[in-house]
This record gives structure tokens, sequence and C-alpha cells, in this order.
């Protein structure tokens, strides 16, 4: 009788999260469309949802809309594979305020565009503009210097062994030398217009990737997905404790190995293109985690939906709050994410935990 009882407790709590994932996937799918009728030049919300179904509109119609659905999928996948490196982030270091961001790899990341953007290794820069013409090799600089300060991270937290708040400090402290180093570049070596094409692609924009861009997100974006999601087992052991993880078999610094070697790829990418979202990553896990509980097989999906649903509502709001002046999406992430991570950190007694 007990053993059928929780067999049924276990059923409900899954159809729980299961019907919970689904109406999260149709909140994205209505703001899909809807991100993308709202602009200067008018497309009906029906009409881009038509398109997204296959319709084809006449000439100028057709090309604002796949330029504002352009902007949305970008939105989409960034949004995800931050919000997913968050959530394992949170995970294998078992710190609630881990993540990309706060852990100064996305700060790295921006570093390793920036010396891309300088080098010439991207593209090339004239009197009057700066031109992407390898935007592949963006990704890769930026995954290079991320990997360097998350394998400081890891170095900090197995051998030193730090305690969490202290991996936080030193992450931080790092995040700081880097934006030196950046700062430094600026002043010594950098004209105006290399200032502020880095000045501007740091606050953030997804309206900055392009055909190209998106292709390469498009085809990295489902093989990281993969890889976050086979690491949900292995998460939920590590996020407990080392003793259990090994008890079961589970080798914790070759899980943590994996795991930041995928969400610092995860981040790369993201930064790469659209520049710095900060609390995008730190935020979606927590609001996720509340909706769905500590499971990571359901965690992970249920963060990455809600951060591209953020992302969404963010970009909507750069276009509409001061229309038709359009805002960077990263500064108005940043007024939304801070006041939502204050009111969860209170929500959970002030320790980041539910």
């Amino acid at each position: 009788m007990s053993k059928k009882i929780d067999q049924e407790y276990v059923t409900n709590s899954s159809l729980r999260k299961i019907l919970i994932l689904a109406v999260l996937l149709v909140v994205l799918a209505l703001l899909i469309p809807l991100s993308a009728s709202i602009g200067l030049y008018n497309v009906s919300f029906f009409d881009a949802f038509k398109v997204l179904l296959g319709y084809k509109l006449p000439g100028n119609e057709a090309v604002a809309l796949w330029l504002r659905l352009r902007r949305c999928l970008v939105g989409v996948i960034t949004g995800m594979l931050l919000a997913g490196g968050g959530t394992i982030m949170q995970a294998v270091l078992r710190n609630p305020l881990a993540s990309p961001f706060t852990l100064g790899i996305s700060h790295a990341a921006a570093l390793g565009v920036a010396i891309a953007l300088i080098t010439g290794s991207a593209g090339y820069t004239t009197m009057w503009f700066m031109e992407i013409t390898s935007p592949y090799v963006l990704p890769i600089f930026a995954f290079v210097f991320a990997l360097s300060q998350s394998l400081l991270i890891l170095l900090l937290a197995q051998k030193e062994g730090l305690e969490p708040r202290a991996i936080i400090l030193s992450a931080i402290a790092m995040a700081f030398t880097y934006q030196a180093i950046l700062a430094l570049l600026q002043y010594l070596v950098l004209n105006e217009l290399q200032i502020a094409t880095i000045v501007f692609w740091m606050f953030g924009d997804l309206s900055r990737a392009g055909d190209a861009e998106l292709q390469i997100l498009s085809l990295t974006f489902p093989a990281l997905v993969a890889m976050y999601m086979l690491l949900h087992a292995d998460l939920d052991l590590v996020s407990i404790s080392d003793d259990v993880a090994l008890s079961s078999g589970v080798i914790p610094w070759r899980v943590r190995l994996v795991a930041v070697v995928v969400s610092t790829l995860g981040a790369a990418l993201a930064t790469s293109f659209v520049g710095i979202l900060a609390f995008l990553c730190l935020v979606s896990p927590h609001i996720a985690r509340l909706l769905i509980g500590a499971s990571h097989r359901y965690l992970i999906p249920t963060a990455m939906i809600v951060g591209s649903i953020l992302l969404l509502i963010a970009d909507i709001a750069s276009r509409t709050v001061l229309s038709p002046i359009t805002l960077p999406v990263g500064i108005v992430l940043s007024f939304i994410g801070a006041p939502v991570l204050i009111v969860l950190l209170m929500k959970g007694g002030g320790h980041g935990h539910y």
C-alpha cells in the first residue's frame, strides 16, 4: 500500500512538472510572434505567427519580419545557453550565487572578443566602420579566455578548498581584473571607433547578430543542450555532496570539469555574439527551482525556457519603453534582474536556497 502511494506521488509530481514545462513553452511560443510584431514598421501578431507556420508575406513586410524574427531566435538561443550554464554552475559548485556572470566567465569571454576585434582576427576596421568578416573567430577567442577563468575557478574550489563565498569573491576580483585590462587597452591602443564598438557591444544587444551568427548558434545549440541534459543525473548527486556522488560511482572532479567546460562553451557563444547579459544566468535557475524543484532532469530545461522568456520580455521592453529609441537589452535586463534576484533571495530566507 505504501509503495503504491509513493508511486502515485511520483507520477503526480512528474505530471505536474511536465505541465509546468508545457505552459512555459506555450508562453515562449506566444512571446516570439509578439516580439516580432513590435516595431516602427507595422506587422501584426497574427502575420508574425503565420510566418512561423510557413506563410509568406509580401516584400517589405517579409524583410522587416525576418529581421525581428532573427533577433527573437538569437534571444531564445542565447537565453537558453546562459540559463542552462548558470544552472549547471550552481549545481557543481553547490553555490546559489554561481553563474557565468558572477564567476567572471562572461567578462573573460568579453575580453577575448575584444582582443579578437583589436587584432583584426575577426574582421577589419576602417576610418568609419568596423566589419566582422569571420564571425566564427569570435566564439573561439571568447571560449579560450572564458575557459581559462573557469579552470582557475575549479582549481580554487578543488585544490585550495575555498568556501563557496570565497570562490565568488575570488571570481569577482578576477572579473575586475579583466575589466581593468580591457580599459587599459581602450586607453592605450584603441581608436575612437574601436572604443565605441566595444563599449556598445558590452552593453548587450540582440540585433548585432546577423545571419551568419544565427547559423553558428543554431548549429551548436542542439549539441550543447544535449550535453546539458546528459549531465542531469550526475548533477543531482554532486549537488548533494561529493561523498554521495562517490558512493554512487560518480567521480565528482570529472563531472565538475565536464560541466564547467560545457557551460563555459555556452556562455562564450552567447557572449561573443550578443555581449554581456547580466543576471540572466543567475536569476533563471532560481525562478525555475521555485517552479519545478531541484531535480536537474526538469530543472535544466525549465531554467533554459525561463531564461529565453526573460530575455524576450527584456527585449520587448527595450523597444517599447522609449520608442522609437531602442535600448540595449543588457541594460534593461539588469533593471529587471537585479530586483528579481533580491526578491528571490528574500523568499529563500537570505540564503538563496528553496
